[in-house]
C-alpha cells in the first residue's frame, strides 16, 4: 500500500531521485494518454499527480494553461525549479484545485486516492461541463515487466512474493481492473467513459553509470514491487538479488538500453 503520507515522505524523496528513470519508465503510456486528451491548445489543464512536472510540461508544449498538483514536496521542488506551468502543493482529492479546468490528464497518479469516489467526484466539480478526463494507470502486475520480471527473477532467494492487495488497495495497481475504476468514475459524475489497453517497451534506468544493466539493477532496487520487499533486508541479500538481475536482465537488453514490456489503460471521460 502508498498513501498519502509516503508520498510526502519516503516514496516521494526517493521518486525525486529518480525521476530520469521514472520518465523513461512512464513515458511511453504517457504519452498516449497525453494524445487521448485531444487538442489541448488554449485550454486550461489540470495535471493530477503532476510528480516532478515532465507532463505539466509536456501538456504546456501544446499549448495548454497547465496546472500541475501533487502532495511531495520533494517532487514539486523539482518541477518548480524547471518551470514551464503552474504548480499547486495540495491533494486533488480534497482541497482546493483552483480552475474551473477544461481538460484533467493524470499519469499514474490516479490509484492512490483513500476515497476514490470522493476524490475523483471533487475533480470533477473543478471542471467546466463536458470537460475530457484522460487517465493512464497500469493494468495488473503480472502485464509490467517492471514489476514482474524482477520479482519472477527474486523467488529463488526470497521466495513467492505475497498475493496481490484487493483492488482498490491504494498502489501502482488499485486501478487494473475495469470493474473497480468504471463504477468509481461513473459514480463521480464522469461521462461516456471508455478505456483502452496500451502496450509499450519501456527502458529501466537510472543514473549515469555506462552499464544499461548496472542502471536497471539500480533502478529497480529501489523503486517498484520488489525494492518495497527488500526493505530492511540486509546488503548482502540486496547484493544477491542485484546479481540476479544483472544476470536476467541480458536477455532484455536492446542496444544500450534495458527495456521490457509495460501496459496500461488509458481511460476517458467527460465531466
Amino acid at each position: 500500500m502508498v498513501d498519502k503520507l509516503d508520498w510526502q515522505g519516503g516514496v516521494g524523496k526517493e521518486w525525486s531521485k529518480r525521476m530520469d528513470g521514472l520518465n523513461c519508465l512512464l513515458g511511453p503510456v504517457g504519452d498516449v494518454g497525453i494524445v487521448a486528451l485531444g487538442d489541448v491548445a488554449k485550454k486550461r489543464v489540470l495535471d493530477v499527480g503532476c510528480g516532478a512536472g515532465s507532463t505539466s510540461r509536456a501538456l504546456a508544449g501544446l499549448g495548454a494553461e497547465v496546472t500541475g498538483v501533487d502532495v511531495s514536496t520533494d517532487l514539486l521542488a523539482l518541477a518548480k525549479h524547471d518551470g514551464g506551468a503552474d504548480y499547486l502543493l495540495a491533494d486533488a482529492a480534497s482541497e482546493p484545485l483552483g480552475g474551473p479546468y477544461d481538460a484533467v490528464y493524470s499519469r499514474c497518479g490516479a490509484m492512490f486516492f483513500d476515497d476514490a469516489i470522493a476524490g475523483w467526484t471533487h475533480i470533477r466539480n473543478h471542471t467546466v461541463p463536458g470537460g475530457n478526463l484522460s487517465i493512464v494507470c497500469w493494468c495488473a502486475g503480472k502485464e509490467n515487466g517492471w514489476a514482474s520480471i524482477p520479482l519472477r527473477a527474486a523467488r529463488p532467494i526470497l521466495g513467492d512474493p505475497p498475493p496481490p492487495p484487493p483492488a482498490g488497495t491504494p498502489g501502482p495497481f488499485a486501478w487494473a481492473d475495469p470493474d473497480y475504476f468504471a463504477p468509481i468514475l461513473k459514480q463521480a459524475g464522469w461521462k461516456n467513459l471508455k478505456w483502452q489497453a496500451v502496450d509499450a517497451d519501456a527502458q529501466i534506468t537510472t543514473g549515469d553509470d555506462p552499464d544499461p544493466i548496472e542502471r536497471a539493477v539500480q533502478f529497480t532496487l529501489r523503486i517498484g514491487p520488489l525494492a518495497k520487499s527488500l526493505e530492511g533486508m540486509a546488503p548482502e541479500i540486496r547484493t544477491k538479488i542485484g546479481a540476479v538481475l544483472a544476470t536476467v536482465y541480458k536477455d532484455y537488453l536492446d542496444g544500450d538500453a534495458v527495456r521490457v514490456p509495460t501496459k496500461a489503460w488509458i481511460i476517458t471521460a467527460q465531466a
